[in-house]
């Protein structure tokens, strides 16, 4: 009888991870990334959740650099800006915007990034003026 019931209990694990979750924007929350980026010094995990962070943060602003590329447009960020600024600029966003993360972590990283570095506005093309010649 108790074979019989961790049999059922097994089975009914088996199916509800097998049933359709729901999905997010992003497999990072702004809370996920937050809570990785603010880990206790004195935790024994540290070091693993710093580079978590820094890992996330550099990649999401890679890929935002390639399809700027791929859209042949140039990044926003400065040259100079190290890895450790993109994490303090992200780390302060989230900490001063606590109702946004719950929205991906990337597009956390993305308005954390484009307020401290905006993009220049595109000028609209100028149409030349035709001139007519008097006949």
């Amino acid at each position: 009888m108790l074979r019989r019931t961790y049999y059922n209990i097994a089975l009914a694990l088996a199916a509800s991870a097998l049933a359709p979750a729901t999905a997010h924007a992003g497999f990072y929350s702004g809370d996920d990334l937050y809570a990785v980026c603010t880990a206790d010094k004195e935790g024994k995990d540290y070091f693993e959740k710093s580079y978590e962070c820094l890992g996330y943060i550099s990649g999401a602003v890679d890929a935002f650099n390639t399809t700027r590329e791929a859209n042949k447009l140039k990044s926003c960020i400065p040259g100079d800006v190290t890895i450790n600024q993109l994490r303090n600029t992200t780390v302060a966003y989230l900490s001063k915007n606590p109702i946004d993360r719950k929205k991906s972590a990337s597009s956390q990283v993305f308005a954390a990034t484009r307020k401290a570095w905006p993009c220049p506005t595109a000028k609209p093309a100028t149409k030349k003026k035709t001139s007519r010649k008097k006949r």
